[in-house]
This record gives structure tokens, C-alpha cells and sequence, in this order.
């Protein structure tokens, strides 16, 4: 019998989100390629680690879309809410990034 984790492991993150779950929703209906255009303007060798932009903006909208506008509380949200999660990205077992980078790049973007 498989342990629990060898479970989680395995099972892709999004078969765990129910398909009318908002983030599913926008992620079929939205088309966020377009922003890795940025790409390029970002340093790997200088500053702080980066977020991909478009894992970034995944995250904003989902902040936006559960009401949550703090970066801080998103970040803390993200840890535990599987669908957010999925929606920017990551994988159950990586690393967030930290609130203070995305509220950097929210600075750097402007409104």
C-alpha cells in the first residue's frame, strides 16, 4: 500500500482542484504567455531572486480574485491553499517566493 505523501507526489496538483474553482476557470479562459516578454529585463546574476512573471502575475490575480491585498497574506494563503498554488505554478513541495519580492515588482510595475 502507498504511503499518503507517495500519493501526493504523484497526483498532478491541478486533478485536486475542482474544475468550477475560480482560478480553474481563469486559467482556461486566460492566456498569460504573453508577459514572459518581460523576461528578458530581468538579471539572474544580480539582486535578489527573481519570480517568473508570469508565476507573479498568476499570483496577483489570484490575490485579486480571493480578495486578499496584501502580499504578506497572499504569500501565507499560498502556503496552505493548494489551488493558488496550482494557479501560479508550484509545485506542492517548492519553495514560495517571499512577499517582500512580489510587492517589489507590484512597486516596479506600478497600478
Amino acid at each position: 500500500m502507498a504511503t499518503p505523501l507517495a500519493w501526493c507526489v504523484t497526483c498532478p496538483l491541478g486533478e485536486l482542484i475542482p474544475d468550477d474553482h475560480i482560478l480553474k476557470q481563469v486559467d482556461k479562459a486566460m492566456d498569460f504567455s504573453w508577459i514572459e516578454e518581460v523576461g528578458e529585463t530581468y538579471c539572474e546574476e544580480n539582486g535578489r531572486p527573481s519570480i517568473a512573471p508570469e508565476a507573479a502575475l498568476r499570483l496577483m490575480v489570484a490575490g485579486f480574485l480571493e480578495g486578499i491585498v496584501h502580499d504578506r497574506k497572499l504569500m501565507r494563503r499560498a502556503q496552505t491553499d493548494l489551488a493558488i498554488r496550482w494557479f501560479a505554478g508550484y509545485g506542492l513541495h517548492e519553495k514560495l517566493p517571499d512577499h517582500s519580492s512580489l510587492t517589489r515588482i507590484r512597486q516596479r510595475w506600478g497600478k
